[in-house]
């Protein structure tokens, strides 16, 4: 029994490197989590395979995406997320995309050749179902 005891009590080196490494987990979780709530979600916009501008989900405003005849889209930024307010094209299936803000989500206008795109922090899974 007293050998056991003693056997107990004394710590290997992989003993120590297994406590550390308990330790540093929740430690880098909460500086990854951190890091992450820091970037802002942005959405760019693209038409024509050009990039028409930037723009921050948490500033509420409206932009207008066409040519000199006059907008072919009106696009919404509001509460954190971007839709398609109106669309000129025939289906209109891009305003049916709704608000998007979750990044790596895209709208995409096909008969307007525009591209939402949302980026920002990343998400821990691969997939979203609903």
């Amino acid at each position: 029994m007293d050998n056991l005891k003693r056997d107990l009590g004394r710590l290997t080196v992989l003993d120590v490197l297994l406590i550390a490494a308990l330790l540093a987990l929740p430690g880098w979780a909460l500086i990854r989590a951190a890091r992450a709530a820091g970037e802002r979600p942005i959405a760019r916009i693209f038409q024509n395979n050009r990039l028409v501008g930037t723009y921050q989900l948490d500033r509420d405003q409206t932009i207008a995406i066409g040519d000199r005849a006059g907008p072919e889209m009106s696009i919404e930024v509001r509460g954190g997320a971007i839709r398609v307010a109106e669309s000129d094209c025939p289906k209109g299936v891009c305003k049916h995309a709704g608000w998007v803000r979750t990044p790596g989500r895209t709208i995409v206008c096909i008969p307007n050749r525009v591209l939402i795109e949302v980026r920002g922090a990343s998400r821990d899974y691969d997939a979203e179902s609903y």
